[in-house]
This record gives structure tokens, sequence and C-alpha cells, in this order.
């Protein structure tokens, strides 16, 4: 029985040993960002965008050497490709630290089905990185960008979209299998984040652009790529986006509400700051004597961080005023954007098909082929009740004390 014993073991120690994939830390380069074009001789330009390891470690043997490195090469596979990247790459490439794809206009408007399938097929990434569509430069030179406070492009990017995300909500915060999913859903159309460049793309490689008050060139967030399918057909503004995420989940948010409409001048407008810091959203589509009517409900909480309306805070029918005017701003903001996307697009970013479908999938059945087009001249019906509960740490403001010219 020992002997049996002992010999099993001695045969999970040869098999089971824990070291014989092993990877010296020494051997690999993490690649933090993917960058594809349209090529000059082939189908693809893909650039990798690799971190320099050295230039993080307390000890740096490399001076100041830039914090991340770029390479390029052109193919009709991003497959290959990136396998083929030790061209002039020495180390083994690791993806599972990818944060950012970019891609071009170009590309996107010609169809990204073809080498998200080996993104998608491939055990090699995660699915916490961003898709981004860049505007106005090459997807490869938004690689190449530094920036003082978060020296690796791509992880600058990706930490700027999460904060805007958490405070404002300007980025639609879209992943892989959220791509792919609205491309393969029956009711709804894929969206991307869009950056744009601002500033010298030259002088924002270099890494003297690390060292000024007033960097040289910076990424910024643009808005929302919209989709046909797996084609780009347009985009959004950064307030186009935000009205988007009231749809889906809008985790906070500031508006600036006006206290009357009544004032034209805008030097003269004056507003109440309002703090979203909750909401809901619910999606129905409902048939009235055959019209598809869109209904959009959206509940929530907010808080007053400032006014410049001379009203009393110490009524109740102030705060029934101002919630009141928050709510009939963001219907009409919300109307305008999903209106906006009828006539312009023409197609269901939102997800209305999807929630026609769970809610009257037989009915959904019948339109299921044209549903984009019902879409466009389908009725849109928004209710908003966002609750305002508090107003910071001050009750009456003191601008109801200030004397009146």
């Amino acid at each position: 029985m020992k002997l049996n014993s002992l010999i099993i073991l001695g045969i999970c120690m040869i098999f089971l040993t824990g070291c014989w994939d092993r990877i010296e830390l020494n051997d690999i380069s993490i690649v933090s960002g993917l960058a594809v074009d349209k090529g000059k001789d082939k189908k693809y330009r893909l650039t990798i965008e690799l971190i320099n390891a050295s230039q993080f470690s307390t000890n740096k043997g490399g001076g100041d050497a830039s914090p991340a490195i770029t390479y390029s090469l052109e193919g009709d596979s991003v497959s290959e490709l990136l396998h083929k990247m030790n061209f002039g790459i020495t180390r083994r490439l690791i993806f599972s630290h990818t944060r950012v794809l970019y891609i071009s206009e170009e590309v996107a408007k010609a169809g990204v089905l073809e080498f998200l399938d080996f993104l998608d097929r491939s055990g090699q990434f995660r699915n916490d990185f961003n898709i981004m569509v860049t505007k106005g430069e090459m997807a490869g030179e938004f690689t190449k960008i530094s920036y003082p406070i978060q020296k690796v492009p791509a992880l600058k990017v990706h930490k700027q979209t999460q904060s805007l995300l958490e405070e404002w909500g300007g980025d639609p915060n879209v992943r892989l299998t959220d791509f792919i999913s609205a491309i393969t859903s029956k009711g709804r159309n894929p969206v991307a984040a869009a950056i744009k460049l601002t500033g010298s793309s030259e002088k924002g490689r270099m890494t003297e652009n690390n060292q000024k008050l007033d960097v040289d060139a910076l990424v910024e967030m643009d808005g929302m790529a919209v989709f046909q399918k797996e084609k780009l057909i347009g985009f959004l503004s950064l307030q186009d986006t935000r009205n988007y995420l009231w749809t889906q989940k809008l985790k906070n948010t500031s508006l600036s509400v006006p206290c009357s409409k009544k004032e034209s001048k805008e030097e003269n407008k004056r507003f109440n700051d309002v703090r979203v810091t909750e909401t809901h959203a619910k999606l129905k589509v409902d048939t009235v004597n055959g019209r598809v009517i869109l209904k959009v409900k959206i509940n929530g909480e907010t808080r007053l961080e400032a006014t410049q309306c001379f009203e009393d805070l110490t009524k109740i029918d102030t705060y029934d005023k101002f919630e009141k005017e928050t709510n009939q701003y963001v219907k009409e903001q919300l109307t305008e954007t999903i209106e906006k996307v009828q006539k312009e697009y023409k197609s269901d970013i939102f997800g209305f098909g999807e929630a026609y479908n769970r809610q009257h999938h037989k009915e959904y059945k019948k339109v299921e082929a044209k549903w984009d087009e019902i879409f466009t001249q389908a009725e849109v019906q928004v209710n908003v009740n966002l609750h305002l509960r508090r107003s910071g740490v001050r009750g009456k403001s003191f601008l109801t004390e200030v004397p009146k010219e």
C-alpha cells in the first residue's frame, strides 16, 4: 500500500510540477495599447504600445528614456501581425494588460468584424480594455502622446475614461463583449468612445512634453462613435453621449439648469448647479393604434451644489420648483438626443429593440428585419423623476440677502 502511494506521489511530482511553462519577467514585454489603421500597401497597419518597465523602477538604469515604446507593421491580418512583431521587438509580447484598442475612423467606416473576431477568440486578451475610434489623426499617433502624470499613453487614456464616467458620464463604457453583443443583438447597434488629439502630435511624442506645465499635445474625449452593425456611420457630441447614458446606466453627473427660460441674453442667464448622485432607467416600447411609442423612464436623486437663482431655500416650494425645472431640463435634453439619432443616423443604439423583443416578443418578430426603420419613425416619450434631496451644507443662500440695484 505504501509502495503504491509512493509511486502515485512520484508520478504527480513529474506531471504536476509548477514551472514547466514558466516565463521570466526579463523575457516579456507588456502591451498596453493597440492601434489599427488602414495600411498603405496592405490591409492594416498595426501599432503596438509597450510599457518600458525600467522607467518605473526606483533604480532607473535607462536614464530619461521614454516610458513607452511603439512599433508598427503592415499586413492583412491583425492576428498574424501580432505574431510578427518580433521583427523589431526583442521580447515575447503579453496582451493581458492591454488597456486601449484604438481604431481609426477610416478602418471603422469599412467595418471592424474581422479583427474583433480574433480578439474575441484569443485567450490572451481580457475583457477590460476600452474600444475607441480616433478622429482627425491616424490611430497609431494616439499611442505616442505622453502625459506628465500618467506617462504611458494607453494607461492615461484608460484612467481618463474611468474618471470621466464616474464624475460626469461622457464615456459610453464599452468593452469588447459589449460591442460584439450589440452587433449580434436583435434590436441594438453598437457604440464606442471617440477621442481627438489637440496640439502638435510631433511635439507630443517628445519626452520633453512631460516636463511642461502646458503640454504641447493632449488626447481628449470627444463624444461617441455611432455604428450601424459593424460599420461607423457618425459621431455624437459629449453632451449627447451623457444623454445617451441616461438610458443606460449613468452613475453621476452635473447639470447647469437655467433658472428661467425668459432670459434670452446669454450673459444674463442664471443657473442652478445640480449634482446627480443616483439614476435608474427603464426602456419600454408600446404600440398604440399601429404607431410605435418609445418610452424612457428615469428615476434618481440629486442635490443642489450651487445656485445663481435668487430663491429662498428655506421654503419647500423652492425645492419643488427647482426639482420640476431639473426634470424638465433633462427631459428636453434626452428627447432631443434620441430624436437626433432617429433623424441623422437611423440606428437604434439605445436598445429599444431589445426592450421590445423582451416585452412583446411576438410583435417584435414581425418587424425585426426593419426595426431600425420603425425606430426612426417612432414617437418618443420621456418621463423624468429626479428628486432634489439636499442643498449642501447651507440652507438659505446669501444671494437672497444681497441688495438689488
